[in-house]
């Protein structure tokens, strides 16, 4: 029989057997309960001494029976049994194939969302932002959106057509802005009813709005908004939780569309270059500008006096700073100093700083656009820096070349690259293997091209010259080939043909008719 430990612990998993067995309030003597064979009704002693009978009632037969003990050894077993049933579920729903796959969706559904985001917003598929023009800045936006549909009659006619007023409009447009990336103008994310209550217009208004963008081009739709799956809220929830700490009060259930503001390449180029205004400098009204005898106001730099730091209030303007260490540098030098000036990348070093970074892995994660999370990474002009700094010259060398030469130089060395996740510094890494070589020798692109150099042409110029009389080749080659002829030539050929045909059919009847009267002739008497 079961102590009573046990009995506690099975009384609490609910078995109807159980339950039955043992009702509140009945009280088991024997054991810390009571014993193992409850009364159901109290049972009436009385003493001998008095000389009255005892009398035993008998039990209640609507009250619970007792059982036996092969009884109570069968439910505990069965109560066992379930319990370890229970367990192997659970056990087994952790090596489920379906739940492990649910938790990598769910993973990754939670790695794409884009960095500072507060809630949960739907992927966008790969390579999808990778046509869509950027635009420069917030405010060029909105000037762009506003010259186009008041100076344009593409844009007035998008109005028209989506029946919106243009003052509504740039409304809408100020609303969609507000929530974009500042450097991109993407991910735009925030519901309807968030730009509603932004903008002061209602859910018709904004949906004109956004017809109007697509129609300009000055907004695409990336993803459309939706109810989201089990999955997708489980997500949500987590995303949720790991930004803000705690358990959201209610569960996310939908999704708004993701939107991207654009500057099409058109409205660009259809609006005008707005000059800035530069502010004549203000000149002594008492000393002509072109007199040889004007003195130049002294600065807060010469009042003040030889002792004080660079940084001082006697020199507090950061100009006035670099200014005094630019003349202190030249006095103990004795040499002039340049003063810095901004220097222009050729093309050619250009072209094989794209190519670099198109063929080495290592590059291609830190420069240019993030194609899954369409977000800006590390400018190329640091890889065009470090090729000028190394002294490659491009002219020679294209960024195929120069990415030849490092798989040669790696396959005789034995050196492979590490992983891009653990690379703290792959331009310095980069940088360090173009500097074990030697870039004096001759590059493949001057063997190949030997002998079809124009005159005043640098190796790359000719390679790319020829890449591109290539490509013309084969454009022209694989282009589909037009009609032979207009309809109305077509037209024209088939009246020649039945013209034709009907002059050859009576010339053959013509001659058939002669052929009769031929005969009839000879055979007359």
């Amino acid at each position: 029989m079961a102590d009573d430990h046990t009995l506690g612990e099975f009384r609490k998993l609910a078995l109807p057997r159980l339950d039955y067995c043992f009702p509140e309030g009945t009280t088991l003597h024997g054991t810390s309960q009571g014993s193992a064979h409850p009364e159901n009704s109290s049972t009436v002693h009385i003493s001998a001494t008095l000389n009255l009978s005892s009398e035993i009632t008998r039990p209640d037969p609507s009250l619970p029976q007792t059982f036996t003990d092969d009884e109570g050894e069968a439910i505990v077993a069965a109560a066992v049994a379930a319990v370890a049933e229970i367990e192997a579920a659970q056990t087994q729903a952790q090596f489920d194939p379906a739940s492990v796959e649910a938790e990598a969706t769910i993973a990754k559904l939670i790695d794409a969302q884009p960095a500072g985001a507060h809630c949960f917003s739907l992927q966008i598929a790969t390579g999808a932002s990778a046509s869509v023009l950027t635009w420069r800045s917030r405010s060029y936006w909105m000037t762009l959106t506003e010259w186009v549909v008041t100076h344009t009659g593409r844009g007035q006619a998008a109005l028209r057509r989506h029946s919106i007023a243009a003052s509504t409009f740039i409304r809408g447009c100020a609303a969609h802005a507000e929530f974009a990336e500042s450097t991109t103008g993407r991910r735009v994310t925030a519901s309807l009813d968030t730009l509603v209550s932004r903008s002061g217009l209602s859910i018709d208004q904004i949906k004109r709005c956004r017809r109007v963008l697509k129609t300009l081009e000055l907004g695409v739709e990336q993803a459309r908004g939706k109810k989201l799956n089990a999955l997708e809220r489980e997500a949500a929830a987590r995303h949720y939780e790991t930004v803000n700490g705690r358990a959201p009060l209610q569960p996310q259930r939908g999704a708004a569309s993701v939107w991207t503001l654009s500057a099409p390449r058109w409205a660009v180029d259809a609006m005008p270059i707005q000059e800035k205004r530069i502010r004549p400098k203000r000149r002594s009204a008492r000393t002509p500008r072109n007199s040889p005898n004007a003195v130049r106001p002294a600065s807060a730099t010469t009042r003040s006096s030889s002792s004080s730091a660079p940084q001082s209030p006697s020199g507090s303007s950061p100009l006035n700073s670099s200014v005094r260490k630019n003349h202190q540098a030249r006095k103990h030098a004795g040499t002039t100093i340049p003063t810095t000036t901004t220097s222009t990348r050729s093309l050619s070093l250009q072209r094989a700083a794209a190519e670099l970074v198109e063929r080495i892995p290592a590059l291609r994660g830190r420069v240019g656009i993030d194609a899954r999370t369409s977000r800006r990474l590390g400018h190329i002009g640091s890889v065009c820096d470090m090729l000028a700094e190394l002294g490659i010259d491009t002219d020679r060398w294209t960024g195929i070349d120069i990415a030849q030469a490092l798989t040669h130089d790696g396959i005789t060395r034995g050196w492979t690259w590490p992983r891009t996740e653990s690379m703290t510094s792959p331009l310095r890494l980069v940088a360090f293997r173009l500097g074990q070589l030697d870039w004096s020798d001759t590059s493949p692109t001057e063997r190949k091209v030997r002998g079809r150099q124009h005159t005043g042409e640098s190796a790359s110029d000719t390679a790319y010259r020829l890449v591109r009389a290539r490509r013309s080749v084969v454009a022209a080659a694989n282009r589909v080939q037009a009609p032979p002829s207009s309809a109305a030539h077509r037209q024209a050929l088939r009246a020649r043909f039945a013209a034709d045909r009907a002059a050859r059919k009576q010339v053959m009847t013509g001659m058939v008719a002669a052929v009769s009267v031929d005969d009839h002739e000879v055979g007359r008497p």
